[in-house]
């Protein structure tokens, strides 16, 4: 949000909790988002610091500490990852991870090796029509391709040869 701090950004959906009779207790702000700051790692010079001047990465995770602030029973999330470093992935990936264990989470992503890593269950969504959907363990990334690209994957090569014969 242009013009507020990170911490305003990360607290202003959430000011009642940090208020009372009309005034903001800063401390208890102050607090709460300098535990997401080091929860998700962001690299910030101050929690007062404008949100301009954070990097898009730090800007992203800024946003998404934002809703795991909150204590919703659902939590939806549009392309977590856009715009950030392998780092940063990994770091975004624990904490919406963790997150789930405390409430639904429905993330939306494009990339397969996204949803591969941090999803429990897979939906492949096409035309706006589930077409697939996949419990992660023992998806494999080539299903999961074929799948999005709406094509029948191939099975195995077979070998030629029965197993233990030779080529003379």
């Amino acid at each position: 949000m242009p013009g507020f701090s990170l911490a305003r950004t990360l607290t202003l959906p959430f000011l009642p909790r940090f208020s009372r009779g009309g005034f903001i207790r800063q401390g208890k702000e102050r607090e709460a988002v300098q535990d997401q700051v080091q929860s998700l790692g962001i690299k910030c010079a101050g929690v007062d610091v404008p949100m301009e001047t954070l990097s898009g990465g730090n800007q992203q995770k800024v946003v998404l500490a934002r809703w795991l602030l909150g204590n919703g029973r659902l939590m939806i999330l549009d392309e977590p990852f856009q715009g950030v470093d392998i780092r940063a992935r990994r770091e975004i990936g624990t904490r919406i991870r963790a997150s789930a264990s405390q409430r639904a989470t429905l993330v939306i992503c494009t990339d397969p090796d996204e949803a591969l890593e941090i999803a429990d269950r897979i939906l492949v969504v096409r035309d706006g029509c589930v077409v697939a959907e996949y419990p992660r363990a023992g998806l494999q990334r080539d299903e999961l391709l074929a799948q999005l690209a709406g094509v029948t994957p191939q099975p195995a090569a077979r070998p030629l040869l029965p197993q233990g014969a030779t080529l003379v």
